[in-house]
């Protein structure tokens, strides 16, 4: 499924925390993350990963319906305990509001917090403004082809950064490393890569491993 919805609020974080504290980060996060998927109407979905490199550079991407289901959640008591007891372990929170793009998903709910297989990539795309609407044009039917065609795509989602328009961030969960290399094989992307090659500035590809990932599924 699809949700083109202007309306929607997309965020990345970038949580650098303290040395030796992730466990007690990833903890906290879980289960802020799962309360609030579960009992918020307008909280869709968080997913939350890192580095794997080290433990202290890790992800977050939110999904909210709109901005008052954003307001609704920071609000909540469970994300100012979350807040509380962050306090000395998360040393950087920088927060990277997205103008979404292109925002797809598989139907059914995402509830995945323990050690898993998941190959997930945070593509970082510079295109040069005088092709940005045919990047647009080209890398949003690729995105909906490829989740229609393969199961094994979880998420998909793309946004840029607010005003900015010529800095893309996607953001990309497989069910496996198997599915991605099957998907950047598949001739539809290679017929993608070959029309952008020339649209693009500059392109940087971070694999992370999967922590927590949770979503309604029906949005």
């Amino acid at each position: 499924m699809t949700n083109m919805n202007k309306e929607v609020v997309f965020k990345m974080h970038l949580v650098e925390t303290a040395p030796e504290a992730h466990d007690e980060y990833l903890n906290a996060r879980r289960g802020q993350m799962i309360t609030a998927v579960a009992i918020e109407d307008g909280t869709f979905g968080i997913y939350a990963s890192h580095r794997p490199e080290g433990l202290t550079k890790n992800y977050t991407f939110e999904v909210f319906n709109n901005q008052a289901a954003y307001d609704e959640h920071v609000a909540a008591d469970q994300y100012q305990q979350f807040k509380q007891e962050m306090a000395g372990v998360i040393v950087n929170d920088q927060v990277v509001d997205l103008e979404p793009q292109f925002m797809g998903h598989q139907d059914v709910a995402l509830n995945i917090s323990t050690p898993n297989g998941l190959w997930i990539n945070i593509v970082q795309i510079t295109v040069k403004p005088e092709h940005l609407a045919d990047y647009q044009r080209v890398v949003t039917a690729q995105l909906e082809n490829a989740l229609k065609i393969d199961p094994g795509i979880l998420a998909i989602y793309a946004g840029t950064k607010q005003g900015r328009p010529d800095d893309w961030v996607i953001y990309e969960v497989f069910q496996s490393e198997e599915n991605y290399r099957n998907h950047i094989a598949n001739p539809d992307h290679q017929k993608y890569v070959a029309a952008s090659k020339d649209w693009i500035q500059n392109k940087q590809v971070d694999q992370t491993i999967g922590d927590v990932l949770v979503n309604t599924g029906n949005n």
